[in-house]
């Protein structure tokens, strides 16, 4: 079984479903980085069927968490009105009418789901390797391998907080996040790497700028296994 990683989908079904194409999800497994809402139409689509995929496991992105804060703060209802104006700034009307034009069982599930997702993976082994999986960058905790929200000293900075490519990066372990597009790290939509090659980063950004929605927008998945890329 081959473990795939990708990030930052934004809603953008088309390129969600060629990935998905080209990985066979019954002998393989996808890591989804967070962010699969907001910006793209098809964001509440998508995080649907993430959920309900068995081999298909998606961290907590700073997208989700604001829209947990908001469900939990109005008991899994969205008011259409200043209260969510931050949320709306960042891309979540898409989002927030499809959940809201869906059923109170359909609801409670998404809430339910979305207060179960970790925030991290602080300790992936694939073959002789380690890798730190997150949505931003790693941020402290009060343990560690799979870090959920009552884990996580600060939830809020945890999903927002951009990685520095200059480090400091851990010694023995590969971090992979999204969240910040590789344009802020380099000219190219091409997956970033601090050292220029994938197989001795201490740090890897996948995020290639689905959120852009425009011809150069690209969906990064790297396959852990052989540290190829595939883009859409």
């Amino acid at each position: 079984m081959a473990v795939y990683v990708c990030s930052d989908i934004h809603g953008l079904r088309e390129k969600y479903d060629a990935l998905l194409e080209n990985i066979d999800l019954d002998q393989n497994s996808l890591m989804i980085l967070g962010d699969v809402i907001d910006r793209g139409p098809d964001g509440y689509f998508i995080l649907k069927d993430v959920l309900q995929r068995e081999n298909v496991h998606l961290l907590m992105g700073n997208h989700e968490y604001m829209m947990l804060e908001l469900l939990e703060k109005y008991h899994g209802r969205i008011p259409n009105d200043i209260h969510v104006l931050n949320w709306i700034l960042n891309g979540g009307a898409p989002t927030m009418a499809a959940y809201n034009k869906a059923d109170a069982q359909e609801q409670s599930f998404i809430l339910k789901s979305l207060q179960k997702l970790p925030f991290a993976y602080t300790d992936f082994k694939v073959n002789d390797r380690t890798f730190y999986l997150c949505h931003t960058a790693p941020g402290k905790a009060k343990r560690k391998n799979i870090l959920y929200r009552e884990d996580v000293m600060d939830p809020l900075h945890f999903v927002w907080d951009r990685m520095d490519p200059n480090g400091p990066f851990f010694r023995n372990k590969t971090i992979i996040a999204g969240h910040t597009i590789v344009l802020n790290y380099h000219p190219d939509l091409q997956v970033y790497s601090d050292t220029g090659d994938l197989k001795t980063a201490h740090y890897i950004d996948i995020d290639c700028g689905c959120a852009m929605q425009d011809e150069r927008s690209k969906l990064a998945c790297l396959c852990l296994d052989t540290m190829e890329v595939c883009y859409y």
